[in-house]
């Protein structure tokens, strides 16, 4: 009776040692600064991924609408550049009577500074443009998208594209 109740006090002691130490494993990990960067890291590639989108879709059937979606995701010189789209290019882009959406096929993170709440993204995306009473055409662009964090949010702050043949 002694040697099982030794046994059994054996395995207790083992498995108060192994909770102590996943406990202790689990709130290291917790406090990890790799946790958070890879949170952050998530976070701007899915705001990127969607922004990216919305910049490169514009409907002429609502020019103004489409701006405004776009000054939504953008901030900093891109933004002021969006803004200052005057009433004479707005005309054009409804005269031009083409719907353009852009579908993010692949992007990746560059570059991240979650101090100073900076990024960079490079980004594939397939455009489809129709002309009213056409049929779709597409063409796939590579672009290097900049993103700033701006009250907790993460933005547009620049979309170049990338010319082919790049490196």
């Amino acid at each position: 009776m002694a040697r099982e109740v030794k046994v059994m006090l054996g395995v207790v002691v083992v498995a108060l040692a192994f909770a102590g130490w996943g406990g202790f494993t689990w709130w290291q990990a917790s406090r990890d600064d790799s946790l958070a960067y890879a949170t952050a890291r998530e976070e701007v590639l899915a705001a990127g991924r969607t922004q990216v989108a919305t910049l490169t879709t514009l409907d002429y059937h609502d020019v103004d609408g489409g701006i405004e979606r776009w000054l939504s995701v953008s901030t900093g010189g891109l933004r002021d550049e969006l803004a200052a789209t005057d009433a004479e290019t707005r005309g054009q882009l409804k005269a031009n009577a083409t719907v353009a959406t852009g579908r993010v096929l692949d992007a990746a993170v560059s570059e991240l500074d979650t101090r100073s709440g900076s990024a960079k993204l490079l980004v594939s995306v397939e455009i489809s443009t129709a002309k009213d009473g056409s049929p779709p055409s597409a063409k796939r662009n590579r672009f290097v998208a900049g993103m700033s964090q701006v009250d907790g949010e993460w933005k547009l702050s620049a979309l170049d594209q990338v010319p082919l043949g790049a490196q």
